[in-house]
């Protein structure tokens, strides 16, 4: 039986957010913020083959990866893909955090801690994210779509009193994004 591989796409707001962490990050936080988003989604991919679904494709866009597959088969297969991007997070993040310190390579701890600020965003109970794919999964559509803009708007408000207070637009644009996501749901 010959298996397909499934296609890597790269749109335009994937190119220009790529180009964009090029100019802003410095080598090692480009590295470190790369190593972490991989794993993350090689935790998906894994999780979508062990639970047998395929994958059609992996596309980079302005709001980062978006993996296309065929339908699972089921709640619980659905839940165990959407958590297990979290989760290779978190045991790169332990892995990375003890290699760096031991070795002494700075660029893997600045990794670990991607990793884990990339885990924990993505388990906000927000869709599209993997934390509103999981509570998709447990409570069902209706209330999960409440909770999302619930969800957008505070990370929206957060972030908006924290670029107030200078520490920073990261959050706020992220808050952004998810209340445009929200539209689209």
């Amino acid at each position: 039986m010959m298996h397909r591989r499934f296609k890597v796409k790269i749109s335009a707001g994937g190119a220009v957010l790529l180009a964009a962490l090029y100019f802003l990050l410095d080598t090692d936080e480009l590295a470190a913020l790369l190593l972490a988003a991989v794993t993350h989604e090689l935790g998906h991919l894994a999780a979508i083959r062990l639970t047998g679904g395929k994958v059609r494709s992996l596309t980079a866009n302005i709001t980062g990866a978006v993996i296309e597959r065929d339908a699972q088969a089921g709640s619980l297969s659905e839940l165990v893909c959407a958590l297990s991007g979290p989760a290779a997070g978190l045991i790169w993040a332990a892995l990375a955090a003890g290699t760096g310190s031991f070795l002494g390579l700075d660029m893997l701890l600045l990794s670990a801690g991607m990793s884990l600020v990339l885990s924990g965003f993505n388990l906000l109970p927000v869709l599209p994210l993997d934390g509103g794919r999981a509570l998709e999964c447990a409570v069902g559509r209706r209330a999960t779509l409440l909770c999302s803009l619930v969800t957008a708007a505070l990370v929206l408000l957060f972030g908006a009193i924290l670029a107030a207070s200078g520490g920073g637009i990261a959050l706020l644009i992220a808050g952004g994004a998810l209340m445009v996501q929200q539209a689209h749901l």
